[in-house]
């Protein structure tokens, strides 16, 4: 089913995106004369904005506000803002480190931190060496949680020196403010945590990626400079935070970012007193990401003394399949390459390709720019969800296999 039942009009995407503040700070993007047209196609918003004359890095900024603003808005399966802003490589370098794992949220309180240092303990208690950057710079809970204090020594070579704890590389701001509030503005704040992040002496296999929560300008600007393997979702089974946590993974796939899948935290409880079970937030979020754990509400897997909690070693080891279970998308000379394509034609192609398949077959093809909700795009073309894999190759440089479901029964009919 296309999302042309539940799409919202025109007027309404101008409504979110007046949400979005011009950058002088006096109006918002529309009654600033920002956006030039908006479009609205099966569930696809197009928005055009005017960014002329601005500094790239404000540009991209601004575009990201506008995406994430259009996605709170119902019925929108994909955002497209078309600017000539020049797209993020995805290359800042992390010396020493092999893959990284984002642990993230769509809002603070659901246990994300706690997430993210179990799993890195329960990765690192397979004898892998792990790394856990805390990048929560305004409220920084990893030292307090692993009771460990700084500052950060120095390595002979003058780089950040992590503190060592439970087989762990452990970097947090919170190991060099003294305990003083963050007052930080957005581009300060970034460029603090790249530079940390950079600077540190890391020798890690997988480092664990502790994001702020929410999709503000440290997590959308580090999606965008460094090559993330992965992510995971920490939410609550409470409706409204696991559709937030829905929008908040439909941003990150846009960004290129494999959703490995998500952590039900606090999915209910036994009383102490009677036995009986209890579900205070709910039971059965409506995810589309695949849920990894359900974590009861005990304060057992809370304490980061001792064995890791049995929960947290299942968690590493999922967290671990999951990566290695991500398709490798080779490029054959057959492949439809589509860099430079403007996106209304490069749509249209790809929905006349996949439409022309035969049941097995795939179709690859090579793009340069981040893909959005592809299955989404193309649902309406079959009568089973095609199968999408996607793996950057490069800077700025995605492949892509998108395979027809075998039992297709639209196709499937014989005379």
């Amino acid at each position: 089913m296309s999302g042309k039942e539940n799409e919202p009009s025109e007027d309404a995407i101008r409504d979110e995106l007046r949400t979005v503040a011009a950058p002088d700070g006096d109006e918002n993007v529309v009654a600033a004369g920002l956006v030039s047209s908006v479009t609205v196609t099966d569930g696809t918003v197009t928005v055009d904005p005017t960014l002329s004359g601005m500094e790239p890095a404000t540009a991209d900024t601004l575009a990201d506000r506008m995406r994430t603003a259009v996605l709170e808005c119902g019925g929108v399966e994909e955002v497209r803002v078309e600017t000539d802003v020049a797209e993020p490589d995805h290359g800042t370098v992390v010396p020493g480190v092999d893959r990284i794992v984002a642990v993230a949220s769509a809002k603070g309180g659901v246990g994300k931190t706690t997430v993210a240092t179990q799993l890195a303990r329960g990765l690192a208690a397979s004898g892998e060496r792990v790394g856990l950057f805390d990048a929560d710079v305004y409220g920084p809970n990893t030292p307090e949680l692993l009771d460990i204090e700084g500052p950060l020594g120095s390595t002979d070579d003058g780089r950040a020196e992590p503190v060592e704890v439970d087989s762990l590389q452990v970097v947090s701001v919170g190991l060099i403010a003294n305990d003083e509030p963050m007052a930080w503005r957005g581009a300060m704040a970034h460029e603090a945590v790249e530079g940390l992040l950079t600077d540190a002496a890391w020798d890690v296999d997988t480092l664990v990626l502790d994001l702020p929560p929410g999709t503000g300008d440290i997590v959308l600007t580090t999606l965008q400079s460094f090559p993330v393997d992965g992510a995971v979702f920490v939410t609550t089974p409470f409706p409204t935070a696991a559709g937030d946590t829905e929008r908040s993974t439909a941003l990150f796939r846009e960004e290129g970012v494999p959703v490995l899948g998500a952590v039900v935290n606090m999915a209910g409880f036994t009383c102490p007193t009677c036995g009986d079970d209890h579900a205070p937030f709910g039971s059965d979020p409506d995810l589309s990401a695949d849920v990894l754990a359900e974590l009861p509400i005990d304060k057992s897997l809370r304490s980061t003394e001792g064995e890791v909690p049995a929960a947290f070693r299942d968690l590493g080891d999922d967290v671990r399949e999951a990566l290695a279970d991500r398709t490798t998308v080779t490029v054959p000379e057959t492949a439809l390459d589509l860099r430079g394509v403007p996106d209304r034609a490069r749509i249209e192609q790809v929905r006349a390709e996949f439409g022309a398949l035969a049941p097995g077959e795939s179709l690859h093809l090579v793009t340069d720019t981040r893909p959005g909700d592809v299955s989404g795009a193309l649902e309406d073309l079959a009568s089973a969800p095609p199968r999408v894999a996607v793996e950057q190759k490069g800077s700025s440089v995605w492949a892509l296999q998108i395979s027809k479901t075998a039992s297709d029964p639209a196709e499937d009919v014989t005379c």
